[in-house]
């Protein structure tokens, strides 16, 4: 008769393996779950975050730096870690300004957490900052004037003091943007210009970032009204004279032209005191651009110097035999003339500029209008 029992050897190994299985199963059960386990050290790790943030939030840097240092170092596993790390190479830049910690802390970001949008941003971020290694202290000046909370007057000071101290700063251009807006909020276009032609001169229009276009374009049209057209201006009202007075006037100047001239001063002033009222009405209704009265008077005093010249032009030698000419040309050189004088005064007045922005929007508006209309009444027709 066969026997079909197993063998005792085999019995108790497979009792020995049910044992074991059992043991193992329980010593599992003792053990605390991963996430529980996690739990345990993000607490600690958030509270820490929380109070970092706090700390940088009320500018106590060095205080937020020390707690993120301690996640970082301490907290390897935590969620908490990636802001400790990032908001290292930050404060580290910006605030406590210490570039091989900054670099270090970057690094760390770039090879732990950077994902492939950001990993260009922070390569570029280590090589410039690797760059300005051997002007930290530069650096260190520019990073304290930028956070400091300085009157604009007190920028330029400290801005201009430092591109003398350092003309090498490989961040002369964000010092001369920050020049420039702080000019064009001190509404000193020349400066504001200046120091954004610098940028221009060395890296052309392209190198002027795109929320700084509305200021540099604001002080280039001022630098153009009150340097290059001013310029013309000034030669034309210069010429004018000259040509005037090589034609030798006084000599055909008769007691009689004199006399009718001196009608003019006191007519004109009548007129002036006549205006007067129109101009007290825009300042008493809030217009944006108020002329005082002495401009007024300036502006009187000009009118009489034009028809001065007016009146030397016509006693000129040159016309004693070309009196067609002197028909001709006189409206023509007597406009060219009182233009130049006006833009003289108006690009020297403190509102000149802005005034004449605002006209020529108001003219593009009045061209827009006779347009419309103009077009409507063929169509209408």
């Amino acid at each position: 008769m066969t026997n079909t029992q197993p063998p005792k050897r085999w019995i108790r190994f497979m009792k020995f393996i049910s044992a074991l299985g059992f043991m193992l199963l329980v010593s599992l059960s003792w053990l605390p779950p991963a996430k529980a386990a996690d739990q345990a050290i993000r607490p600690a790790a958030d509270e820490l975050k929380q109070k970092a943030q706090h700390a940088y939030v009320e500018g106590r840097y060095a205080e937020a730096a020390a707690i993120d240092l301690e996640i970082a170092e301490k907290h390897p596993d935590s969620e908490a870690r990636r802001y400790a790390v990032q908001i290292l190479g930050a404060i580290y830049e910006e605030n406590l300004v210490d570039l091989n910690q900054a670099i270090k802390w970057d690094r760390d970001f770039l090879l732990e957490y950077a994902d492939p949008r950001q990993a260009p941003f922070y390569e570029g971020k280590i090589a410039n900052l690797e760059k300005l290694l051997p002007q930290e202290p530069a650096f260190k000046t520019y990073q304290a004037i930028r956070s400091a909370n300085y009157s604009d007057e007190v920028l330029v000071e400290n801005f201009e003091a430092l591109l003398k101290g350092h003309p090498d700063f490989l961040l002369r251009d964000n010092v001369e943007i920050e020049l420039g807006n702080a000019y064009g909020r001190m509404d000193r276009r020349e400066q504001s210009y200046l120091a954004f032609q610098s940028i221009v001169s060395r890296g052309g229009e392209e190198a002027v970032p795109p929320k700084e276009r509305a200021v540099y374009e604001a002080a280039r049209r001022y630098w153009q009204m009150t340097w290059t057209w001013a310029w013309v201006a000034w030669g034309f009202v210069i010429a004018l004279w000259v040509v005037v007075l090589l034609m030798k006037p006084w000599k055909r100047l008769t007691g009689a032209s004199s006399k009718k001239f001196l009608l003019w001063p006191v007519l004109w002033l009548l007129l002036t005191a006549a205006i007067m009222p129109i101009f007290n009405s825009l300042e008493t209704g809030g217009y944006s651009m108020p002329i005082p009265r002495i401009t007024v008077f300036i502006l009187s005093g000009l009118n009489l110097t034009i028809l001065f010249w007016l009146l030397l032009l016509t006693r000129g030698e040159f016309w004693q035999t070309r009196r067609f000419a002197l028909i001709l040309l006189s409206p023509v050189l007597t406009l060219l003339m009182t233009a130049a004088v006006f833009y003289l005064v108006v690009v020297y007045h403190p509102y000149g500029p802005y005034s004449m922005d605002v006209f020529a929007v108001k003219l593009a508006y009045w061209k827009g209008q006779v347009m419309r209309h103009g077009i409507r009444y063929v169509f209408n027709m």
